[in-house]
Formats: C-alpha cells, structure tokens, sequence
C-alpha cells in the first residue's frame, strides 16, 4: 500500500519546475483516456498586461502556466487505475476498498462504488455550519491527495502560491484587498492555482462589490434578523452524497413586504461569505437546493433583470466557490415563466447542472439523504430551522463588519449620465460582463 501511494502521488502530481528559468508548469489529465499528458511549455506573452501574473513573471523570473490537453493520446496506454505493479493487484483482489481509495480518492462519484475511507468520511462529516476563526485555511491531511489531484494543490508549495498572489494583488491600483491566506487561498483553489485566473477572479469580485456599493452598507449577521426569522435559508450540517455542502432556499418563506429583494441577495451574501471560509467546502463545492413551493405571481412581481443579474453574477462569475448542483422542487406552473427571465443569464455549465424534480422528492434523495434534509423537502430533521446556523454566523459578527471595508477605493472612469432606464440596464451589463464564468469547474 504505501509503494502504491507513492507511485500514486507521483503520477498524480499536477505540476512540477522545469530547470531554466523556474517556470511553473501544470501536467494535465485526459478526461477520455484518464492519463496525465507531459506539459508543454506555455506561449509567450507579448504583452502582459500590469500587474498580471506574466508581467510579474518576467520581472522576477517565476511564472506559472496552463498547458493544454493533448487530444492524441495513445488509446492503447493503461490509464491510470490500471498502471498497477504485480503486488499491487494482488493487494487490490485481496482489499480492494483500500486500493480503490488510493486510486480515487479525488472523484467523489467513484466513491459511491468503492467506499469512502474513514479518514476521509469524518472530515467530509464534520459540521459545514461551522467556522473556525483561527484557521489558516490548510485542507485536513485526509484529503490533501485529493486537493492535488483536482485543484493541482500540492502541499509544500502553498505558501509560496500565496505569496506570489499576494503580491500580484498588492500591485493591483485603487484596491484595498484582504490579504490573509485563508482568502487568498479560497481565490486560488477556486482557479485551480492559477495565478492569473485567480488575480481575475480577484478583480472581479471586487469589482461586483463596487458596482453594487449599496448593497454591502452596514452588512452584517445582526442587519438581517427581520430575513433569518423567515427561516428562507440556511446551511445543512452535513454534506450531500458526494461530499458538497449543501445550501437550501425557501423562494415560498420570501415575504416581500417584511423583506426586500436586496435583502435577500445581502443574507445570501453572507450566507456564501460564511461558508467560503471552509475548506473542505472550497475543495468539494457547493449543492443548492430551491423550494419553490409558494412560489407566485407576488414574489415574480419584484424581479428585475438588474436583481436577477446581480444574483447570478454571484454564483457564476466572482465568487470563489464552485457551484456543482442545483436541485429544483415543487415547481408551481408559474415557475416555467419565472425560469424563463433566469436562464439566459446563466452559462451553459450551469445549465448543465440544473436538476427539476418537481414533487418528486424520491428523485431528490438519490443526490442527498433523507435522513439530513427538513421535513420540506421530504427529510426527516423536522421543520427547516435555520436557528443554529443563524447563531453561528452572528459569532462573526465582527468580521464581517471588517470584511466588507475591503475593495476598490475608487472607480476607475466617471458614472456614465443617462436616464433611468440607461442606467438601471448599465448596471445590470456591468455585473453580468465582469469575468463570466470564472467559478464553475
């Protein structure tokens, strides 16, 4: 077993330093063979733009680069759960759970057939809901395979990842940015630690904070009682079958007069801002869950193009997480016309990743246990009681007071004049345009 983990890493291992001039480079994996292509050196720049990870490069002599995947693979190469010595099979026929974890310890969906290692399952068990402020971001040992694997993570080179982020988002002009290891190393998991993507993603989030100013005045935990008493929202504490953190909204609990539509997108806010700062969430992603049982003409009523953009960029565009599922149940007539105003904003990855099980929750449980979902949703945990995870989040109180001072200090041109209509559709072209579809691998 541990020959085999060994040969395991090295073949699993998503990068390496090419000698002349330490550059960085990422060995990619064929998605149809399963093998680990050599990478290529990457094309240069001719003209990196300021503050880029490829200007940086060229002045210190460190870059880091994607490679492409090579689509000429010999299809008659063993891929790799079948590069196995001898002793190795025999290990395999005589424990093949151990085996079969090593070998796919970073597909989750392949956990299903073989097992879960215990190790792995009690960090996957341990309470989303929860934030631990002292934390420096490190993914548990169990995993760190698995984070190598799928986000090209390796361990001993993290800090040296988080520096050269640093640094490219120190040099960026106007903005004042968090610069702690857990948030930058949320950026640059959710890219795949590409220094470039992750400056991108950066930017961008910053950007959309910018662009919705109002939003993120006096934001905090204790500002949105009046929205957590509508029980609307909240976080499970355990994961789905596949180990994501799963998020549940209520669009029925949404009462527009107690509540605006910006409040809820604020206590969303917070919500993804809460959980982003998990690591295990950031590694296996996100699962979203909407009831739309209640759903009606009133609640359809208050949506804008400029609200459904705005909530769209947050999920699709800016935020570090990666959003693998989202169920849809007890869709009313009505929700067909109201979808309708929703899809064209949404990337044809996320399409992809829609789930319509109207009142067929049975469908819904093949994805994430009854025994974990409230009794809405056909679970067994009683009504949806958003109690605890609400107590937890007021914990941080003051660091989201903190957190939300962050960002650019001052637009980069002068607002565009123009009359309502201009402007209301000038907003909604700006979230929507900034650095779409960064966080949905």
């Amino acid at each position: 077993m541990h020959s085999l983990k060994g040969h395991l890493s090295s073949l699993g291992s998503a990068r390496f330093w090419l000698k002349k001039g330490k550059k960085r480079m990422v060995e990619t994996r064929d998605e149809t063979t399963g093998l680990f292509n050599s990478p290529q050196p990457p094309p240069k720049s001719e003209t990196p733009t300021q503050g880029s990870a490829s200007s940086r490069d060229s002045q210190n002599d460190q870059t880091k680069d994607s490679t492409k995947v090579d689509t000429k693979s010999d299809q008659n190469t063993p891929n790799k759960s079948e590069v196995l010595t001898e002793s190795e099979m025999a290990a395999k026929d005589a424990n093949p759970h151990d085996v079969s974890d090593c070998l796919t310890g970073a597909t989750p969906e392949r956990l299903l057939e073989v097992g879960m290692d215990p190790a792995v399952e009690a960090v996957l068990r341990k309470d989303r809901r929860m934030v631990s402020g002292d934390e420096d971001g490190t993914l548990p040992s169990a995993v760190v395979p698995e984070a190598e694997y799928d986000l090209h993570e390796k361990l001993e080179w993290v800090d040296r990842d988080v520096q050269a982020l640093r640094e490219i988002v120190e040099a960026e002009p106007r903005l004042k940015s968090r610069l702690d290891r857990p948030f930058l190393l949320s950026f640059l998991r959710a890219r795949k630690f590409d220094y470039d993507k992750a400056m991108v993603m950066v930017r961008g989030y910053y950007r959309a904070r910018q662009e919705n100013a109002e939003m993120y005045v006096d934001l905090a935990p204790s500002a949105l009682d009046h929205v957590w008493d509508l029980h609307m929202q909240t976080v499970l504490p355990t994961p789905d079958k596949l180990g994501r953190t799963v998020l549940i909204f209520r669009t029925g609990a949404w009462l527009p007069e107690v509540c605006t539509l910006d409040d809820v997108f604020r206590s969303q806010v917070i919500m993804l801002e809460h959980i982003v700062r998990v690591p295990i969430t950031q590694l296996r992603g996100i699962t979203a869950v909407v009831d739309c049982a209640g759903l009606s003409m009133t609640h359809a009523y208050y949506l804008t193009p400029t609200h459904i953009r705005r909530m769209i960029s947050v999920i699709q565009e800016v935020f570090p997480l990666r959003f693998k599922a989202l169920h849809f149940v007890h869709e009313p007539s009505i929700f067909d016309w109201v979808f309708s105003l929703v899809k064209p904003f949404l990337s044809d990855t996320i399409k992809g990743r829609l789930h319509f099980h109207g009142e067929d929750l049975q469908s819904l449980h093949q994805h994430i246990p009854a025994e974990e979902l409230p009794e809405e949703l056909g679970g067994t945990q009683g009504p949806m009681d958003n109690s605890e995870f609400v107590q937890n989040l007021k914990l941080h109180e003051e660091y989201f007071k903190e957190h939300f001072t962050y960002g650019f200090e001052a637009p980069e041109e002068a607002p565009r004049q123009g009359t309502m209509m201009e402007a209301v559709t000038d907003m909604g072209s700006l979230i929507g345009s900034y650095y779409r579809r960064m966080c949905i691998d």
